[in-house]
């Protein structure tokens, strides 16, 4: 059985893409929010286990260090691209974050180290994430972790798109917004699609 979510301590981080709200356990990053959300507040719809608003451990206080100046590095040519390789040394940094997935379900879990692999400028689909995952056919599962994805940006949510070609969903702004903002996400680190992207009609969120 998963661990029960540690004590965590939050910071909001300023980037020229928004606001970032963070929060952090002794063991890793918990929880981040998609820059510019109008509540910058971390998330509460997935578990999380105390919040502390005293100064955090000198461990926890380095790790939200190092994630503000990568975050804050990541979004500094916002909203234009900084260019592939500039953007895979930038990304290298946010993948060395280390982060703390106790408490997810095993197949959560899974899904969402997987995307990490994901590199800048390239997507995958939720049913190719599903298969690697070793549960083909599960793609509306996938659909529902993303959906719930603690770590935005660090865990790329942004880089799953459907299988047929569509943006798929997203979620932290409003349903007018979303799919936009994702779509400036996957062009900022040099994604070029195949042909025009339609938008997805609905707006399921991932």
């Amino acid at each position: 059985m998963s661990k029960e979510k540690a004590t965590a301590w939050v910071r909001l981080t300023p980037t020229r893409a928004g606001r970032i709200g963070l929060a952090a356990s002794e063991r890793g990053l918990v929880l981040s929010t998609l820059p510019g959300r109008r509540d910058a507040s971390p998330r509460r719809d997935v578990p999380l286990g105390p919040i502390r608003g005293s100064a955090p451990p000198a461990a926890v206080a380095e790790l939200l260090d190092a994630a503000e100046e990568a975050l804050g590095a990541y979004f500094a040519a916002w909203p234009d691209s900084p260019g592939p390789e500039a953007i895979e040394r930038l990304w290298a940094a946010l993948l060395g974050l280390r982060v703390d997935l106790e408490g997810l379900p095993a197949f959560t879990r899974r899904v969402l180290e997987l995307l990490r692999e994901v590199r800048p400028g390239r997507v995958v689909t939720y049913g190719q994430l599903a298969a690697r995952a070793g549960s083909p056919g599960a793609a509306r599962a996938v659909g529902c972790v993303m959906a719930r994805n603690p770590l935005p940006t660090i865990i790329p949510c942004h880089r799953v798109i459907a299988s047929d070609g569509t943006l798929g969903g997203f979620a932290g702004r409003t349903r007018g917004e979303a799919l936009a903002f994702k779509e400036s996400l996957l062009r900022y680190e040099g994604w070029v699609p195949a042909r025009s992207v339609p938008r997805s009609r609905q707006l399921p969120r991932s």
